[in-house]
């Protein structure tokens, strides 16, 4: 009887608490729907009051002061009480309303002075940066819309959660400033801003703007700063965000199709097997041990370019950075990257040009390895293929040929003249038609002399060909010969070969009272060159060795035996003291 009126008991008390959890849950919620009703009042009753003093300011456009007082007293109060919600509506419409009266001067006023308020929230600066923002594209002329840009900036300087508007801003102002002439003030104020580290901007973003730095610095003529910021993007980095975008492109149409809307579109077979691997991809960072944190982007602006654009105006700018730095190989290598990018790749009206000027480049190289690397790359190109005259140029640097430069000459003298000629003036049209669509702006570079100072490099570059077909072919040849190979008097051809020995590209003497040239084999890997390669013609002059390096090897073979002296003593000490054995009783 005692344990059933205690179990009795024992439920009463846990239906008496459970009653009581119910009753607390139920205030609560009571509380919270209060909370949010009281909330949806108040802002009701704000955006009433707002409209009522719009309609007050719009009947009386030339008495602002006192709607005006009367706002601003009003944000004060939500300001002070941290209403988040009502403060950032109040400051826009006081922006509004000076805006109404068409008031520039006022509303720069007012953004510096609502920014500057004690305890100021931050949501409220952000809202009256962005209506701001907003006004810029309406302002009666430039003298305003300068201003207006600067007060924003100078608002925006220094605050994180407005570091987005930050760049933009100082886009369209540094825009302003080129339009106007003032390329070094454009360039000055671009520099200002270290864009790589905003992390609220996309990186579409980030690449265009360095892009624009790069660019006004080259038109400023400050090539060493535009190097500089050129290292800050990395060419893998399109590729990541070509990654980035298919991936929040496949998510949104995904969630598109999972909600049946007006805007659903059916996902294919491919695009299904796209999701899932990024499903795993994102599981399994998940799952991993080291988790690294995925920051919350921005809306890409609008005028920023798609991505295939910024890959191609990147490589463009690069070209133009290494043509002024006469450096034809990297010349060369952003070529081939433009012919990979996918506005090029197919398009035969645009990778014709692009293909010419790698086979020109490619050629007008000095020899190393890179540049063979490369011209072979190029040969052995399709899209060459349709190009037989410049497949037929390639292929006569690719044998061991004499080239003769009198002959070549005729044959390309005009047309590398036209080719670069016309590849200027192309450069510069399309730059003009990218000013007129606000993507990319010109940079000014002179053609004079461009095509015959390239026409004397295409020289000095067949010069050096037969200079290595002679080297591979000749132990010994007269200099009157090897002038007469080259196309050159006898002091021009001994001078050339001096050159080339100096730069160790060819290894010969030169008898200058006899004047014959003698061409040395080598045997060390280090000093290759066409003449190292060993066939029936000069193998026994291959085995000959001079007697400077008879003598370098007899030097290393002493080395060789010292060295490994000194390890035998070594080894035998350590051996010695391991078994604890005295060398010296062993001597005895």
């Amino acid at each position: 009887t005692l344990r059933r009126e205690r179990e009795r008991e024992s439920t009463r008390v846990r239906e008496k608490k459970k009653m009581m959890r119910e009753n607390i849950i139920n205030k609560d919620n009571n509380k919270q729907m209060t909370t949010r009703e009281r909330q949806h009042i108040e802002v009701a009753k704000l955006e009433a009051e707002l409209n009522a003093l719009k309609v007050d300011a719009f009947a009386k456009p030339g008495n602002l002061s006192p709607i005006l007082e009367k706002m601003l007293v009003l944000e004060k109060s939500y300001r002070l009480s941290a209403d988040f919600v009502a403060t950032p509506r109040l400051c826009v419409a006081i922006l509004a309303v000076l805006r109404q009266a068409n008031d520039w001067q006022g509303i720069c006023e007012h953004v510096i002075l609502l920014s500057k308020r004690r305890a100021q929230l931050k949501q409220a600066i952000g809202a009256v940066v962005r209506e701001a923002m907003s006004y810029i594209d309406e302002t009666p002329d430039v003298k305003t819309k300068t201003q207006l840009i600067e007060t924003l900036n100078e608002v925006a300087s220094g605050k994180i959660f407005v570091e987005v508007e930050k760049a933009r801003l100082t886009r369209i102002l540094a825009r302003l400033h080129e339009e106007a002439g003032r390329i070094s003030e454009a360039a000055s104020v671009m520099q200002e801003v270290a864009i790589e580290t905003y992390g609220a901007l996309s990186k579409r973003e980030k690449v265009f703007f360095i892009e624009e730095q790069i660019r006004l610095c080259m038109k400023n003529d400050d090539y060493v700063r535009a190097r500089i910021l050129s290292r800050k993007i990395n060419v893998r980095s399109f590729d990541e965000i070509k990654r980035l975008e298919e991936k929040e492109a496949l998510k949104k149409k995904k969630k598109l199709e999972e909600e049946g809307g007006v805007d659903a579109m059916m996902m294919d077979e491919d695009e299904k097997k796209r999701f899932e691997e990024v499903e795993k991809e994102e599981k399994k960072e998940k799952e991993s041990a080291v988790q690294h944190a995925k920051g919350v982007f921005a809306e890409t602006d609008p005028s920023v370019p798609d991505l295939p654009t910024l890959r191609l105006n990147y490589h463009n700018l690069m070209v133009q950075y290494f043509e002024r730095e006469k450096d034809y190989l990297e010349q060369c290598r952003c070529y081939k990257a433009i012919l990979e990018c996918e506005l090029v790749k197919e398009d035969k009206s645009k990778y014709e040009p692009a293909m010419e000027s790698c086979a020109w480049l490619v050629i007008l190289s000095e020899r190393d390895p890179m540049q063979q690397s490369l011209l072979h790359q190029t040969l052995n190109d399709d899209r060459l293929k349709e190009m037989k005259t410049y497949e037929e140029l390639l292929k006569k640097f690719t044998t061991y040929e004499i080239i003769r430069w009198d002959e070549l000459s005729e044959t390309y003298a005009e047309e590398i003249t036209k080719h670069f000629a016309a590849g200027h003036s192309n450069h510069q049209k399309q730059e003009e038609m990218n000013v007129k669509a606000g993507t990319t702006m010109k940079v000014d570079s002179s053609a004079d002399g461009k095509a015959t100072t390239k026409l004397e490099d295409l020289q000095s570059r067949v010069i050096e060909h037969n200079l290595f077909v002679v080297a591979k072919y000749y132990n010994r040849i007269s200099l009157s010969r090897l002038s007469e190979l080259l196309c050159l008097t006898v002091d021009e051809a001994e001078t050339r070969l001096s050159k080339s020995v100096c730069s160790k590209k060819v290894h010969a003497k030169i008898d200058r009272p006899n004047g014959i040239a003698t061409f040395r084999k080598v045997n060390n890997n280090n000093s290759a060159s066409p003449g190292n390669e060993k066939d029936g013609s000069n193998a026994s002059s291959s085995s000959e060795t001079a007697p400077d390096q008879l003598l370098n090897s007899w030097v290393n073979n002493v080395d060789s035996l010292l060295a490994a002296l000194d390890k035998a003593g070594n080894l035998i000490n350590k051996e010695a003291m391991t078994h604890k054995v005295s060398l010296l009783t062993l001597e005895a």
